[in-house]
């Protein structure tokens, strides 16, 4: 097996978690005093991906005799990173993974819609975060519009969202 590719592909996911341009472009629109120490929250889950073509172990023979590629399944983990909040504003970048590594990566500044509960839209794109408690926030895309800033298989799914160790 190629654990050398899958390394390289947590290497890369926890770089563009930790990437500190994406908390400046949020601290520069932000309208509220932002944190000294950007709050991470993470999800870790699988997405599918095409394996290589010499990879035996993906390859499935139906009854028929087709031979068929199965989708090799890879860990992921999608951030959430506050760089504010307040009773009535949260500031956030948020950058996920779908098929085939395709991103997702929105930032920007939600509004209080309920306690507990902000609303980000600006365009299309519309996006609910709902903190339960300081340990998890459920995220929560309103409709499709938010594709307009993923790439092309890029996806946001409703998920609930935990604090890392090290924003503990």
């Amino acid at each position: 097996m190629n654990y050398a590719r899958e390394f390289a592909f947590v290497a890369l996911c926890v770089v563009l978690a930790g990437a500190s341009a994406q908390d400046s472009s949020v601290d520069s629109s932000c309208p509220i005093a932002t944190l000294q120490a950007p709050v991470r929250y993470s999800r870790l889950h699988q997405i599918p991906t095409v394996a290589p073509r010499d990879d035996i172990s993906h390859k499935i023979v139906t009854p028929g005799g087709m031979v068929l590629d199965a989708p090799k399944m890879v860990a992921a983990t999608d951030v959430l990173t506050i760089v504010a909040r307040d009773s009535d504003t949260l500031c956030f970048g948020l950058l996920t993974f779908a098929r085939e590594r395709h991103t997702c990566e929105i930032t920007g500044v939600a509004r209080k819609e309920s306690e507990g509960t902000y609303l980000f839209h600006d365009d299309a794109a519309v996006v609910r975060f709902t903190f339960d408690g300081e340990d998890q926030v459920s995220v929560e895309p309103v409709g499709t519009g938010y594709q307009s800033r993923c790439k092309p298989s890029g996806k946001i799914d409703t998920a609930i969202y935990t604090l890392g160790e090290n924003s503990r």
